[in-house]
């Protein structure tokens, strides 16, 4: 496996997003991009926390499956509620994760970190974000006076001490020989869409080549911090 990893501030003051990479053991590799809630106090805070909290839970257990990976989450709501506590700040991150073994992608998320996986030159998945927008639109609240850009930046899971509200989605994904995955935070995929990657890394034969052209159009486009962790299987 190879991996290229991005990320910068944007205009913002302060990156709050956190990437991180680990062999947590010979054969397996852990992958997790946070995005660090500008709303709140302590953004940055919360993203280091939950990664740091994911990988010293997932390290040690003895097989990484959903419902570990949700005790994970569970483990990183109870460090931020008691970083809360302790300096009556609030603080949460959104978070996507994929654990790599063998030809396995065990990939979970909360919030609107996405994870893309492209195979033989196409989009074969896309995770879908928790947010207001696809919440309602799988309701019968649109009409066709829906505004969805009201919408679309309001998440509804999300790491930030309560349990109830960081609920996991999972997807286990067979990659195959060159297939390529990437995280990306939404100052990646609000600019350049699934779509729009896809063609980049269609018409770039090299790896770094690709990764150079996202990070000029970010740099060009984005106002957010923008982080992604770009995966491929040679």
């Amino acid at each position: 496996m190879k991996s290229i990893t991005l990320t910068h501030k944007g205009k913002r003051k302060v990156n709050q997003d956190v990437v991180l990479i680990k062999n947590i053991d010979p054969s397996t590799y852990l992958y997790l991009v946070a995005d660090g809630m500008g709303g709140y106090d302590n953004g940055e805070k919360a993203a280091q926390i939950s990664t740091e909290s994911i990988l010293t839970f997932l390290s040690d257990v003895n097989i990484i499956n959903k419902d570990n990976i949700q005790k994970a989450i569970n483990k990183a709501n109870l460090a931020i509620r008691q970083f809360h506590e302790q300096n009556n700040s609030k603080l949460g991150a959104t978070l996507a994760g994929i654990v790599f073994s063998k030809n396995l992608a065990k990939c979970f998320w909360v919030g609107d970190v996405k994870i893309l996986h492209y195979s033989e030159s196409k989009l074969v998945f896309e995770s879908k974000s928790h947010n207001l927008i696809n919440e309602l639109s799988e309701s019968d609240v649109i009409n066709e006076n829906f505004n969805p850009s009201k919408y679309s930046h309001i998440v509804t899971r999300s790491i930030q001490g309560d349990i109830k509200k960081s609920v996991i989605s999972y997807q286990e994904l067979v990659v195959k020989d060159k297939d390529q995955l990437i995280i990306c935070s939404d100052g990646v995929h609000n600019i350049i869409d699934s779509q729009t990657m896809l063609f980049l890394i269609n018409n770039n034969k090299k790896n770094s080549s690709f990764i150079d052209q996202v990070n000029d159009r970010l740099n060009n486009e984005s106002d957010d911090n923008a982080s992604l962790i770009y995966i491929s299987r040679l």
